[in-house]
């Protein structure tokens, strides 16, 4: 296994990369014979989506303001055979991991 720690631009482009969609199928009369479907192109996604980190500002209520960082955050656990290489581009190595794998 493999892990790996990924930024997107957003979720949609995240969405195209991680899932594929399938169209329904229709036959000669027009009947739907398989509905449209979505299904994950690897074994374990950890979505975490956007990731928030202190400022050194505080709010009237003395809780730190959060800024959000830049992308939409997913981490993946690659289990041997996996095509990993649609996802390269994404990668990147965090100083300190929000989530890890356990």
């Amino acid at each position: 296994m493999t892990d790996f720690y990924l930024r997107f631009e957003n979720k949609e482009q995240a969405d195209s990369v991680l899932y594929t969609t399938t169209d329904e199928i229709t036959d000669e009369e027009g009947v739907v014979v398989q509905e449209a479907s979505t299904k994950p192109n690897f074994a374990n996604i950890d979505v975490i989506g956007t990731i928030y980190k202190p400022t050194e500002a505080v709010d009237e209520e003395g809780n730190p303001v959060m800024e959000a960082l830049t992308g939409y955050h997913i981490n993946i656990r690659a289990v041997d055979g996996e095509d990993t290489s649609a996802i390269a581009p994404f990668a990147v190595v965090p100083s300190v991991p929000v989530r890890i794998w356990g």
